[in-house]
């Protein structure tokens, strides 16, 4: 059986099949390793996200807070349901991330952030100029900076 790396998608690739493709195949075989890396700092740092959603959505200590345990990956972002249950509020929220090593982070710092603006941005100009059309409510956003 010939060597293999896996990819993002869970797939392998052999050098054979990976000579034949465009992308950097190199670049793409970090992503796996980068992301089990990401969704374990997320996960070890449950508690800051529910007190993150506590804070957005100003709940009372007795107000139920928990970040789900099954989590959604996107091309660009992982999503994190977050169950809220309190006396005026009962909902599934998304707490949506990042994932760094799909924005070139590294190699060009400050790609997150520029992404989050230019997100951020489109959800304020929607609510204003388009108010008809539904989008979901952006409670909060957080800049690497500490910027929220």
């Amino acid at each position: 059986m010939a060597a293999s790396l896996e990819l993002d998608n869970g797939e392998h690739i052999t050098y054979e099949s990976a000579r034949k493709k465009d992308a950097n195949m190199i670049n793409e075989a970090t992503f796996p390793g980068a992301r089990r890396q990401l969704f374990q700092k997320l996960r070890d740092q449950r508690v800051a996200i529910q007190e993150i959603v506590r804070h957005h959505l100003r709940l009372r200590d007795e107000d139920s807070c928990i970040v789900e345990d099954q989590w959604i990956r996107g091309s660009f972002n992982v999503c994190i349901p977050v169950e809220v249950r309190s006396a005026g509020f009962n909902q599934s929220l998304i707490f949506r991330c990042p994932m760094p090593h799909k924005l070139a982070e590294a190699k060009y710092p400050g790609t997150v952030d520029e992404k989050l603006s230019s997100e951020v941005g489109t959800y304020v100009w929607m609510q204003e100029h388009c108010p008809d059309i539904p989008i979901p409510r952006l409670y909060g956003f957080g800049f690497s900076d500490n910027r929220h």
